[in-house]
């Protein structure tokens, strides 16, 4: 036995001498703390994505109401085109002419209500379009909140990491 101060080579691993133990112990924290570090970075990109892909499905559910809006406006005009010609119908067969007194007064309103209905569906519409709006800001702002706290926590990972490993190195 040479001059030695542990009898064989299972005391030297375990007791952490001449065997490098340390270093080894730090290389695996660091290389642990980097695959963390990137892993939380990969993960700080995907909330990224998953709120802007959240935010184009509100924009989109925007531009689908606005669609929805003026389709309604249409079969409105065209109810109430068909609810005039009924009504001329109705006068022109009573014998009465229009233009004069109740008939002409009441394809007025008939019109005024259109158009007070039209004017209806699109605050309607506006308001429902300004949550969308509303509501993809905040997908947007979620998102990045959430992902600047996960990079913000993967690099006080990393440093934690780095204060171990400088520990076990000595």
């Amino acid at each position: 036995m040479a001059n030695s101060m542990y009898a064989n080579d299972a005391q030297a691993s375990s007791s952490g001498g001449g065997g490098g133990g340390g270093g080894t112990a730090a290389a695996s924290t660091g290389i642990t703390a980097i695959m963390g570090f990137k892993a939380s970075q990969a993960a700080a990109k995907n909330a990224k994505l998953t709120a802007e892909y959240n935010a184009k499905i509100r924009e989109n559910e925007r531009i689908l109401l606005q669609r929805q809006a003026r389709d309604e406006q249409e079969r409105l005009r065209e109810g109430s085109e068909k609810l005039v010609s009924a009504q001329r119908v109705a006068a022109a067969k009573s014998g009465v002419v229009v233009g004069t007194g109740s008939n002409l007064l009441a394809l007025r309103d008939t019109f005024m209500k259109t158009e007070e209905d039209a004017i209806a569906i699109r605050y309607a519409s506006s308001i429902q379009e300004q949550t969308k709006t509303s509501q993809a800001a905040m997908a947007r702002a979620v998102g990045k909140t959430r992902s600047s706290a996960i990079k913000t926590q993967a690099y006080a990972n990393l440093i934690e990491s780095g204060s171990k490993a400088a520990t076990l190195m000595g």
